[in-house]
Protein backbone atom coordinates (compact mmCIF):
# COMPACT_ATOMS: atom_id res chain seq x y z
CA UNK A 1 0.00 0.00 0.00
CA UNK A 2 1.33 3.42 -0.86
CA UNK A 3 1.54 5.67 2.13
CA UNK A 4 0.11 9.04 1.27
CA UNK A 5 -1.19 11.98 3.18
CA UNK A 6 -4.87 12.36 3.05
CA UNK A 7 -6.99 15.26 2.22
CA UNK A 8 -9.90 16.23 3.38
CA UNK A 9 -11.18 13.75 5.83
CA UNK A 10 -9.68 16.39 7.70
CA UNK A 11 -10.94 19.66 5.92
CA UNK A 12 -14.53 21.51 6.59
CA UNK A 13 -17.07 24.83 7.15
CA UNK A 14 -17.83 26.15 10.60
CA UNK A 15 -20.78 24.36 12.22
CA UNK A 16 -23.85 26.60 12.36
CA UNK A 17 -25.68 25.39 15.50
CA UNK A 18 -26.56 27.24 18.71
CA UNK A 19 -23.64 27.07 21.13
CA UNK A 20 -22.94 28.48 24.56
CA UNK A 21 -19.37 29.50 25.46
CA UNK A 22 -17.64 28.03 28.49
CA UNK A 23 -14.98 30.68 29.00
CA UNK A 24 -11.76 29.65 30.71
CA UNK A 25 -12.50 25.93 30.46
CA UNK A 26 -9.54 23.72 29.55
CA UNK A 27 -10.06 20.66 27.37
CA UNK A 28 -8.06 17.66 26.21
CA UNK A 29 -8.43 17.51 22.43
CA UNK A 30 -8.34 13.93 21.19
CA UNK A 31 -9.58 12.06 18.11
CA UNK A 32 -11.33 9.28 20.03
CA UNK A 33 -14.56 8.30 18.24
CA UNK A 34 -16.32 5.03 18.90
CA UNK A 35 -15.85 2.23 16.38
CA UNK A 36 -18.77 2.17 13.96
CA UNK A 37 -19.42 5.93 14.07
CA UNK A 38 -20.71 7.10 10.67
CA UNK A 39 -20.41 10.74 9.58
CA UNK A 40 -21.64 12.26 6.32
CA UNK A 41 -19.88 15.37 5.00
CA UNK A 42 -20.20 17.77 2.10
CA UNK A 43 -16.98 19.41 0.94
CA UNK A 44 -16.97 22.50 -1.25
CA UNK A 45 -13.96 23.89 -3.07
CA UNK A 46 -13.01 26.77 -5.35
CA UNK A 47 -9.62 27.24 -7.01
CA UNK A 48 -8.70 30.58 -8.58
CA UNK A 49 -5.58 30.79 -10.73
CA UNK A 50 -3.87 33.95 -11.97
CA UNK A 51 -2.06 32.53 -15.01
CA UNK A 52 -0.51 35.04 -17.47
CA UNK A 53 -0.78 32.46 -20.24
CA UNK A 54 -4.55 32.01 -19.69
CA UNK A 55 -5.98 35.24 -18.23
CA UNK A 56 -9.50 34.75 -16.86
CA UNK A 57 -11.63 35.72 -13.87
CA UNK A 58 -13.34 32.32 -13.87
CA UNK A 59 -12.41 29.63 -11.30
CA UNK A 60 -10.03 26.93 -12.48
CA UNK A 61 -12.13 24.42 -10.55
CA UNK A 62 -15.27 24.65 -8.42
CA UNK A 63 -17.70 22.14 -6.97
CA UNK A 64 -18.85 19.93 -4.14
CA UNK A 65 -18.14 16.38 -3.00
CA UNK A 66 -20.43 14.34 -0.75
CA UNK A 67 -18.79 11.57 1.29
CA UNK A 68 -19.41 9.11 4.09
CA UNK A 69 -16.79 8.50 6.76
CA UNK A 70 -16.92 5.36 8.91
CA UNK A 71 -14.74 4.56 11.92
CA UNK A 72 -13.84 1.00 11.00
CA UNK A 73 -11.67 0.26 14.04
CA UNK A 74 -10.15 1.76 17.18
CA UNK A 75 -7.13 -0.08 18.53
CA UNK A 76 -5.36 1.61 21.41
CA UNK A 77 -4.27 5.04 20.20
CA UNK A 78 -4.93 4.30 16.50
CA UNK A 79 -8.18 5.13 14.69
CA UNK A 80 -8.88 3.74 11.21
CA UNK A 81 -11.27 5.71 9.00
CA UNK A 82 -12.87 4.61 5.74
CA UNK A 83 -14.02 7.44 3.49
CA UNK A 84 -16.29 6.72 0.54
CA UNK A 85 -17.14 9.35 -2.06
CA UNK A 86 -20.91 9.19 -2.53
CA UNK A 87 -21.08 11.73 -5.36
CA UNK A 88 -19.25 14.73 -6.78
CA UNK A 89 -20.24 17.79 -8.80
CA UNK A 90 -17.07 19.44 -10.15
CA UNK A 91 -16.59 21.85 -13.02
CA UNK A 92 -13.79 23.86 -14.64
CA UNK A 93 -15.31 27.23 -15.65
CA UNK A 94 -11.97 28.65 -16.86
CA UNK A 95 -11.40 25.72 -19.24
CA UNK A 96 -14.78 24.02 -19.86
CA UNK A 97 -13.32 22.04 -22.77
CA UNK A 98 -11.26 20.09 -20.20
CA UNK A 99 -14.17 19.07 -17.95
CA UNK A 100 -14.42 15.72 -19.73
CA UNK A 101 -11.02 14.88 -18.22
CA UNK A 102 -12.31 15.21 -14.67
CA UNK A 103 -12.36 11.78 -12.97
CA UNK A 104 -15.54 10.11 -11.79
CA UNK A 105 -14.93 10.06 -8.04
CA UNK A 106 -18.18 8.27 -7.15
CA UNK A 107 -17.45 5.15 -5.14
CA UNK A 108 -13.81 6.06 -4.50
CA UNK A 109 -12.63 4.52 -1.20
CA UNK A 110 -9.85 5.95 0.96
CA UNK A 111 -8.43 4.41 4.13
CA UNK A 112 -6.66 6.51 6.73
CA UNK A 113 -5.06 5.56 10.05
CA UNK A 114 -4.46 8.35 12.56
CA UNK A 115 -3.43 8.57 16.18
CA UNK A 116 -5.60 10.32 18.76
CA UNK A 117 -3.75 13.63 18.23
CA UNK A 118 -4.71 13.59 14.54
CA UNK A 119 -1.30 12.64 13.16
CA UNK A 120 -1.48 10.46 10.06
CA UNK A 121 0.12 7.04 10.45
CA UNK A 122 -0.89 5.52 7.13
CA UNK A 123 -3.16 6.50 4.26
CA UNK A 124 -4.28 5.01 0.95
CA UNK A 125 -6.07 7.34 -1.48
CA UNK A 126 -6.97 4.58 -3.92
CA UNK A 127 -5.56 3.48 -7.26
CA UNK A 128 -6.98 6.09 -9.66
CA UNK A 129 -4.25 8.72 -10.18
CA UNK A 130 -6.70 11.29 -11.58
CA UNK A 131 -8.98 10.96 -8.55
CA UNK A 132 -5.93 11.14 -6.28
CA UNK A 133 -4.93 14.40 -7.93
CA UNK A 134 -8.35 15.96 -7.34
CA UNK A 135 -8.26 14.75 -3.73
CA UNK A 136 -4.83 16.32 -3.36
CA UNK A 137 -6.18 19.66 -4.55
CA UNK A 138 -8.62 19.57 -1.65
CA UNK A 139 -5.81 19.28 0.87
CA UNK A 140 -3.87 22.09 2.45
CA UNK A 141 -4.95 21.92 6.08
CA UNK A 142 -3.30 19.72 8.68
CA UNK A 143 -4.73 18.51 11.97
CA UNK A 144 -2.55 18.04 15.04
CA UNK A 145 -3.77 18.39 18.60
CA UNK A 146 -1.53 19.50 21.51
CA UNK A 147 0.04 17.06 23.94
CA UNK A 148 -1.88 18.30 26.98
CA UNK A 149 -4.98 20.26 27.89
CA UNK A 150 -5.47 23.78 26.53
CA UNK A 151 -7.81 26.62 27.39
CA UNK A 152 -9.30 29.45 25.32
CA UNK A 153 -6.58 31.81 24.11
CA UNK A 154 -3.80 29.21 24.31
CA UNK A 155 -1.80 28.20 21.23
CA UNK A 156 0.39 25.33 20.06
CA UNK A 157 2.38 24.63 16.90
CA UNK A 158 3.16 21.72 14.59
CA UNK A 159 5.35 20.98 11.58
CA UNK A 160 3.38 18.91 9.07
CA UNK A 161 4.75 17.24 5.93
CA UNK A 162 2.59 15.78 3.16
CA UNK A 163 3.42 13.69 0.11
CA UNK A 164 0.63 14.80 -2.21
CA UNK A 165 -0.90 12.50 -4.84
CA UNK A 166 -0.28 13.31 -8.49
CA UNK A 167 -0.18 11.93 -11.99
CA UNK A 168 2.12 8.96 -12.80
CA UNK A 169 5.71 10.12 -13.18
CA UNK A 170 5.17 13.15 -10.99
CA UNK A 171 5.91 13.89 -7.35
CA UNK A 172 4.76 16.61 -5.01
CA UNK A 173 5.54 17.44 -1.39
CA UNK A 174 4.04 20.03 0.94
CA UNK A 175 5.45 21.30 4.25
CA UNK A 176 3.51 23.48 6.69
CA UNK A 177 4.43 25.18 9.95
CA UNK A 178 1.07 25.73 11.60
CA UNK A 179 0.12 27.64 14.72
CA UNK A 180 -3.21 26.65 16.28
CA UNK A 181 -5.21 28.68 18.80
CA UNK A 182 -8.16 27.45 20.84
CA UNK A 183 -10.57 30.38 20.64
CA UNK A 184 -13.66 28.98 22.35
CA UNK A 185 -15.11 26.01 24.21
CA UNK A 186 -18.89 25.71 23.97
CA UNK A 187 -21.71 23.25 24.62
CA UNK A 188 -24.73 22.37 22.50
CA UNK A 189 -26.94 19.36 21.73
CA UNK A 190 -25.32 17.31 24.49
CA UNK A 191 -21.79 17.76 23.17
CA UNK A 192 -18.81 19.96 23.94
CA UNK A 193 -17.26 21.83 21.00
CA UNK A 194 -13.83 23.40 20.59
CA UNK A 195 -13.33 26.17 18.01
CA UNK A 196 -9.74 26.33 16.76
CA UNK A 197 -8.06 28.72 14.33
CA UNK A 198 -4.87 27.90 12.46
CA UNK A 199 -2.41 29.68 10.20
CA UNK A 200 1.12 29.35 8.92
CA UNK A 201 3.52 29.25 5.96
CA UNK A 202 3.37 26.60 3.25
CA UNK A 203 6.19 25.40 0.98
CA UNK A 204 5.68 23.01 -1.94
CA UNK A 205 8.09 21.36 -4.35
CA UNK A 206 7.76 18.74 -7.03
CA UNK A 207 8.63 17.37 -10.43
CA UNK A 208 6.48 16.47 -13.43
CA UNK A 209 8.04 15.09 -16.57
CA UNK A 210 11.39 16.59 -15.69
CA UNK A 211 9.92 20.04 -15.01
CA UNK A 212 10.59 21.21 -11.48
CA UNK A 213 8.05 23.20 -9.49
CA UNK A 214 8.51 25.45 -6.45
CA UNK A 215 5.79 27.21 -4.50
CA UNK A 216 5.35 29.13 -1.28
CA UNK A 217 2.48 30.86 0.47
CA UNK A 218 0.23 30.71 3.52
CA UNK A 219 -2.77 28.77 4.78
CA UNK A 220 -5.31 29.80 7.39
CA UNK A 221 -8.72 28.79 8.63
CA UNK A 222 -11.02 27.65 11.42
CA UNK A 223 -12.12 24.23 12.59
CA UNK A 224 -14.79 23.08 15.02
CA UNK A 225 -14.15 19.83 16.89
CA UNK A 226 -16.75 17.79 18.78
CA UNK A 227 -14.81 16.90 21.93
CA UNK A 228 -17.54 14.54 23.13
CA UNK A 229 -17.78 12.41 19.99
CA UNK A 230 -14.13 12.86 18.98
CA UNK A 231 -14.67 14.10 15.42
CA UNK A 232 -14.40 17.24 13.33
CA UNK A 233 -17.74 18.85 12.61
CA UNK A 234 -16.62 21.78 10.50
CA UNK A 235 -13.59 23.43 8.96
CA UNK A 236 -12.94 26.20 6.48
CA UNK A 237 -9.50 26.78 4.94
CA UNK A 238 -7.91 29.22 2.52
CA UNK A 239 -4.59 28.54 0.77
CA UNK A 240 -2.81 31.39 -1.03
CA UNK A 241 0.31 30.32 -2.88
CA UNK A 242 2.69 31.52 -5.62
CA UNK A 243 3.95 28.85 -8.02
CA UNK A 244 6.96 28.86 -10.34
CA UNK A 245 7.28 26.13 -12.98
CA UNK A 246 9.08 25.97 -16.33
CA UNK A 247 9.93 29.67 -16.15
CA UNK A 248 6.29 30.65 -15.59
CA UNK A 249 4.84 32.20 -12.43
CA UNK A 250 1.23 32.02 -11.31
CA UNK A 251 -0.76 32.80 -8.17
CA UNK A 252 -3.31 30.32 -6.82
CA UNK A 253 -6.01 30.88 -4.20
CA UNK A 254 -7.91 27.84 -3.01
CA UNK A 255 -10.84 27.77 -0.60
CA UNK A 256 -12.03 24.49 0.91
CA UNK A 257 -14.81 23.94 3.41
CA UNK A 258 -16.32 20.74 4.76
CA UNK A 259 -19.53 20.54 6.77
CA UNK A 260 -20.95 17.66 8.79
CA UNK A 261 -24.40 16.75 7.44
CA UNK A 262 -25.25 14.13 10.03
Amino acid sequence: MRVRATRAAIVAAVLSIPAFPALGQSVLLRLNPEAGLVSRYVTGMETLMDNPMMPTDQPAMVGQVWSTQTVTSVEGDVVELEMVTDSADLSMPATPMMESQLPDMTGMVQIVKMDSRGRIIEADLGEDPDAQQVSGQMAGMGLQFPEGEVGPGESWSADIDYDLPGMPGSSMAMSMQLTYTLTEVSSAAGSQFATITFEGPVVMSGDSGGMGMQASGTTSGTMVFDVTKGRLTGTEMTLVIDIEMAGMAMAVTQSVHMTLIN
